[in-house]
Order: C-alpha cells, then sequence, then structure tokens
C-alpha cells in the first residue's frame, strides 16, 4: 500500500502542470535582466528574447503586453540611471524542456541601416504568377509581369510607430504631459505640450529630448535660466523625482 502510494504521488508530481507565468513575472523577469546586465560604462543591451513553455507563449504572445514588456524596460533603464545604444527589440519565443519557467537573453545589437523587405512575391500572394523580365520576347502568349510595378500597385498596412508612456512631468496644480519618444517644449507660448503660465518664463524656455533611451532636459536659450534640483543646467540627463525649475514654477519628472 505504501509502495502504490509513493507511485502514484510520483505519476502526480510528473504529470502535474506547470504554474502559469503571469505578466507581472515577465514584467519583473525583465526588469532584472537590465539591472543584471548593466556595465561599467552604464550601458544595457538593447535585444531581449523571453523563451517560456509553448502553453504560456502562445498566452503571453499579445500586442499589448509586447508593449509593456518595452515600458517597462524603458523605465528601469531611467531608473537604473543608465543608457541604451540602439533600437529596444523584446521577443518571446516557445523554448525547449527547461526547469525554469522564464529564460531571458539579452544582447547588443549594432542597428542595421535598412529594414528588411517583408514582401516576397516569388514565395507570397503571387507565387502562381509567372515573374519575367519585361525584355523577354513578346511574340508567344506568355504573361509576362513587371515585377517592380507590382510591388508598387500592392496595397500594404502602414507602419505605425508605437507611443511608449514612459513619464510625466508635473507642476502643483496636477497638470502634467507625458513623455514617450517625441520632443517635449516648455514654455509660455500657448503651441508648447506643456504651457507655463508664469511672466519669469521665456516662450520657449526649454525642451525634453529623448536619445539613447532617456530624456534629456534642454534650456532653449531662456532669459532667466532652467535648474534642475536647485542647480543651474544647459542640459540634463533626468532621473526619476527630479525637480525642475523654470521661471517661478517647480515641475516634477516622475518615471510611471
Amino acid at each position: 500500500m505504501k509502495l502504490a502510494s509513493v507511485i502514484s504521488e510520483q505519476l502526480t508530481n510528473l504529470f502535474q502542470r506547470r504554474k502559469e507565468v503571469e505578466p507581472d513575472e515577465l514584467i519583473k523577469a525583465l526588469e532584472r535582466e537590465v539591472t543584471k546586465k548593466k556595465n561599467k560604462d552604464k550601458i544595457v543591451p538593447n535585444s531581449y528574447t523571453i523563451y517560456l513553455c509553448e502553453e504560456d507563449c502562445h498566452r503571453l504572445s499579445a500586442a499589448r503586453l509586447i508593449k509593456a514588456l518595452h515600458e517597462a524596460v524603458e523605465r528601469k533603464v531611467i531608473r537604473e540611471n543608465c543608457f541604451m545604444d540602439g533600437k529596444l527589440s523584446v521577443k518571446i519565443k516557445k523554448m525547449s524542456a527547461n526547469d525554469n519557467p522564464i529564460v531571458i537573453e539579452s544582447e547588443y545589437v549594432t542597428p542595421t541601416d535598412s529594414e528588411v523587405d517583408t514582401i516576397n512575391l516569388e514565395n507570397d500572394v503571387l507565387s502562381h504568377t509567372l515573374i519575367e523580365d519585361i525584355s523577354s520576347n513578346d511574340n508567344d502568349n506568355t504573361i509576362i509581369a513587371d515585377k517592380t510595378k507590382i510591388i508598387k500597385s500592392m496595397r500594404t498596412s502602414p507602419t505605425r510607430k508605437v507611443e511608449y508612456n514612459l513619464a510625466v512631468i508635473t507642476d502643483f496644480k496636477n497638470a502634467e504631459v507625458v513623455c514617450g519618444e517625441r520632443q517635449i517644449y516648455l514654455g509660455r507660448k500657448t503651441t508648447n505640450d506643456f504651457v507655463l503660465e508664469d511672466d519669469s518664463v521665456s516662450r520657449i524656455h526649454a525642451y525634453i529630448s529623448y536619445e539613447r533611451h532617456r530624456h534629456i532636459l534642454y534650456d532653449a536659450g531662456s532669459l532667466n535660466g532652467t535648474f534642475v534640483n536647485k542647480k543651474p543646467v544647459s542640459s540634463c540627463e533626468l532621473k526619476d523625482g527630479d525637480k525642475i525649475l523654470i521661471g517661478n514654477t517647480t515641475l516634477t519628472y516622475k518615471v510611471l
């Protein structure tokens, strides 16, 4: 009876399903990888491949989660006060049997000058169409198609740039502007992204640029200067919690 109990327990353990990986676990594991791989020059890898079991891979490979993973890495770069070169890539792939539910591989990838063409005429929608050079013999009944013209005439989905929400700039009235990858302008002029109704503020007083996956504050040649944590700056890499003084207005930079 005791032997049967042991065998039953072993079989239960053998076929027991591994606990599903939750999105929060994935994000925390990715954040740990960023911290672990920060080198002495404060540079982190820009390419991350997350390996999961087949079930978790299919369940978690959603566009919304991939966006959240990208944002998690970008925010961690700011919180760790480090930098990243090149475009960020986060992928989820299926792994073979492994004791760990999450395996992450990261590397430094040098950006390429050109994107790979995703339209493959020979193997895609035109696979049954005869493609020949237009200089071919016109005396027979062969159907000839100009490949260049076909590519131009094909209706393709326009690429959309994903907007990442990484940080906010807030004032004492809780007015705020979200900082992502686009340039943000601050000043008295009504067309600025963050309008400051303060006579001591220049029309375009300062701007925030996104460089090497960090928000950089620049003074735009203002009359009264720009200060970060009470120090005058011409440019400054913003960190979570920094206090920005523009004229008589104090703003706070917060990582989301």
